[in-house]
């Protein structure tokens, strides 16, 4: 009965203790990139933009990020890996369309056939952070048409 007890708790503890050095905190900011004609109908004609904005008010400066691509007829897309990034206490920055474009390019992830790119940007950090996403368009005049902020709620991870 000992011997058993022993090897549970030898197969156990590394998973525990590799779960304790995960960050605690998640965030999923949705995002969307794109110059819609109409083609496919999953989004008006019109150019989108996505702007996530990520405050550190704390003395903690490292989090991890990463990126994932939603495609249409509900088909998994795929995403990057975590990517491990600083930000100095009370200061902020900002992931836009170009920073996430980019991201995805490099690591290979394939983008939907459309011109329509959107997904998620998936925040871990070891403490909480402040996250706003912005979201404006246009239609057919160079004028924004909508403007919208959203904060991202905070998940706390097992």
């Amino acid at each position: 009965m000992i011997k058993k007890l022993l090897a549970a708790l030898v197969v156990l503890v590394p998973v525990v203790a590799s779960a304790q050095n995960l960050p605690p905190y998640q965030y999923a900011a949705k995002y969307v990139c794109a110059r819609a004609t109409g083609q496919p109908l999953n989004f008006a004609p019109g150019t989108y933009f996505t702007s996530i904005n990520v405050h550190n008010f704390n003395k903690e400066t490292g989090f991890l990020k990463r990126f994932t691509v939603s495609l249409v007829n509900e088909k998994a897309g795929g995403g990057t890996k975590w990517i491990s990034t600083g930000l100095p206490t009370e200061r902020s920055m900002q992931i836009d369309c170009g920073n996430i474009l980019q991201h995805l390019k490099q690591e290979g992830v394939p983008l939907p056939p459309s011109q329509v790119v959107e997904g998620f940007v998936i925040i871990r950090s070891p403490v909480e952070l402040d996250v706003i996403g912005v979201y404006t368009a246009f239609g057919a005049g160079s004028l924004v048409s909508t403007l919208e902020m959203e904060r991202v709620p905070v998940r706390k991870m097992p």
